[in-house]
């Protein structure tokens, strides 16, 4: 797959934005190549394969499983070079079973509507390049979120600090019965010691 090359003059003119929307495209192309190599492990367990297939969320597996159904219907792989902003190469080959391993994932995922709950504890990690953290309850339990934009670019108030977050958590039930809860934060506030 490939585009046309963008001069220093349209580079300038876009400014940052356009520097975005390339590290998107990158991520995104990444985290698909990512699931195609997962989909042809030696290994038939599918768990790490739903690891990564989870936290991209319902809308996400539907455009993947419509892809996957779209290349098993013709019975036909996908082999992708992919040349990154950065100039690196990545390279995946997607053989028909990899991608009927992804497809029945995908379409036999359930996810529960998400319901919105509070947590409180301690943050202890958090990456604003990636937009996650993770919160340490009171009860001991390692909470691993997502945060929106406006969340992300505040994260240094709240590292290390005793919060309380108001999360939506969504259940998904992958085939086979493997369960995970994903996590996404709303609020977030620093909770006085």
């Amino acid at each position: 797959m490939f585009g046309p090359s963008v001069e220093a003059e349209q580079e300038d003119l876009f400014g940052d934005a356009f520097g975005d929307l390339r590290t998107a495209l990158d991520q995104a192309v990444s985290k698909v190549l990512d699931i195609a190599d997962l989909s042809e492990g030696a290994s038939l367990s599918d768990e790490l394969l739903a690891e990564q297939l989870a936290p991209l969320g319902q809308r996400s597996l539907k455009h993947i499983a419509l892809l996957a159904a779209g290349l098993t219907d013709a019975g036909v792989g996908v082999q992708v070079s992919w040349r990154a902003r950065d100039g690196q190469v990545r390279k995946s080959n997607w053989t028909p079973t990899g991608v009927q391993r992804v497809r029945y994932l995908c379409e036999h995922s359930e996810f529960t509507e998400a319901e919105t709950i509070l947590v409180v504890g301690w943050l202890g990690s958090a990456s604003s390049f990636q937009g996650k953290v993770e919160i340490r309850t009171d009860s001991g339990e390692l909470i691993r979120a997502s945060t929106d934009e406006e969340i992300t670019a505040q994260l240094e108030r709240y590292f290390n600090k005793r919060v309380e977050a108001q999360v939506e958590e969504t259940r998904v039930v992958f085939a086979g019965g493997r369960e995970r809860k994903i996590y996404s934060i709303i609020d977030l506030r620093t909770l006085s010691e």
